[in-house]
């Protein structure tokens, strides 16, 4: 059990109240009895102190205990910790290290990871508002800092995750997936319009999304040899990115292993329908391939080097605003690929696969209205195979009873 000692200081009386000395001290045993590691804990105030000597029995009994004082490393050692401890590429611990250098180190650096609460990551988020960051970037940046303290947690270093108690009012459980609506959606017209817009070099690359659910970034990775040519098959397992992979592209900007969710060993497959095979064939025979993996898609400025996304981005929006639907982003084109899956009846979990979602819930909740129109139409073939066959037997048909009759009873009076 804790104990509370009170260790007078050589103040005079009347300065105690505002002397820096903590008379009050708290002494335990860190969970594992005998064999536990003894700690003793200074405070001001008796209440400290018995609120203190209190909620750490409480802790040991819950087994949630944690030392004081591994809370006080500072954040900077903490992330360091925390970004060494994954399976990340050179060029990804790069891209972190720019994140926290712009975004963390100044709020938080210097701070005992302890003592950061929801009020102090709700004034950094209301910072970066003001500093003019887009509400998407923000997000992405809040999720990193709550996987932080998340692993702190994990590791025993603090009790709590101060992200999930920031910003209250926000629903719980919001997860970045973004429901789209039916205006998110081009047709099949609109994106044929944007494709014939944009210029010949980038079309493949319109296509691979509308045809094969890529994301941009992963569209202008494209290979021979991740083209399965005879079975139609594409391995997604690289993207062009900000920060390549040096070994591959030899520059900070290129290529990069490794797609969304997946590390740099992981690779997902996508069908490639025989309309795109032939258009990758036609883009191959009119503009090559280059480096070891016969790249598709080439800088326009310099030899052997990827395209940049930001070009590959202007060059869809300027499409885009010639074919006369500006609202559409590259995204768009995953939309209309995953929207005309659904509304093939192809299974959620192999859509999923596809697009490189964590599970089928991202996709549920992305195309939730989609899926619910899917449903219906379920419905409606069931209700049409099974409803008009069984018109004939309506009247043999007998519901079973709710409630039992008096033949019944006697029956059950038998078997008694």
């Amino acid at each position: 059990m804790a104990t509370i000692k009170k260790v007078d200081c050589s103040c005079p009386r009347r300065k105690k109240p505002t002397c820096p000395h903590k008379p009050y001290r708290v002494t335990y045993r860190e969970p594992g009895g005998r064999s536990g590691k003894p700690r003793q804990v200074s405070f001001k105030k008796l209440e400290d102190a018995e609120a203190f000597a209190v909620k750490v029995e409480r802790d040991k009994d819950l087994g949630t205990y944690i030392n004081p004082k591994a809370g006080q490393r500072t954040f900077t050692s903490v992330w360091e910790e925390w970004v060494s401890a994954g399976t990340l590429e050179e060029s990804s611990k790069a891209n972190y290290a720019s994140v926290y250098k712009n975004h963390y180190h100044g709020p938080f650096g210097s701070r005992a990871v302890a003592s950061i609460n929801p009020e102090m990551i709700n004034e950094w988020e209301v910072d970066q508002k003001e500093r003019g960051y887009a509400a998407n970037g923000i997000s992405v940046r809040s999720n990193i800092l709550s996987s932080v303290f998340n692993y702190a947690v994990n590791a025993e270093i603090i009790g709590r995750n101060p992200c999930k108690k920031a910003n209250p009012r926000k629903k719980r459980g919001n997860t970045m997936a973004t429901p789209v609506t039916d205006d998110d959606i081009p047709s099949m017209s609109e994106v044929m319009g944007i494709i014939a817009e944009a210029p010949k070099l980038v079309r493949a690359g319109l296509w691979a999304m509308a045809g094969t659910g890529t994301r941009a970034g992963e569209s202008l990775a494209i290979a021979d040899e991740s083209m399965d040519w005879e079975a139609g098959v594409l391995a997604v397992d690289h993207q062009v990115s900000a920060f390549g992979c040096q070994e591959i592209s030899g520059y900070r900007r290129g290529v990069k292993r490794g797609t969304k969710h997946r590390t740099f060993d992981e690779a997902r497959k996508t069908p490639v329908p025989e309309s795109i095979v032939q258009v990758f064939n036609d883009h191959v025979d009119a503009f090559g391939t280059w480096g070891d993996r016969g790249w598709f898609f080439e800088s326009p400025r310099r030899n052997d080097r990827h395209p940049s996304y930001d070009w590959f981005l202007a060059q869809f929006k300027a499409a885009a605003k010639s074919a006369g639907t500006p609202q559409y982003t590259p995204k768009s084109f995953r939309h209309f690929f995953v929207s005309e899956a659904i509304h093939a009846d192809i299974p959620m979990f192999e859509i999923a696969a596809w697009v490189g979602h964590r599970s089928t819930r991202t996709t549920e909740l992305v195309y939730g209205h989609l899926v619910r129109r899917a449903m219906e139409r379920g419905a409606r073939t069931m209700h049409n195979r099974l409803g008009l066959k069984l018109s004939p037997f309506k009247g043999l048909i007998v519901p079973p009873q709710l409630t039992p009759t008096e033949s019944d009873i006697d029956d059950w009076a038998d078997v008694g």
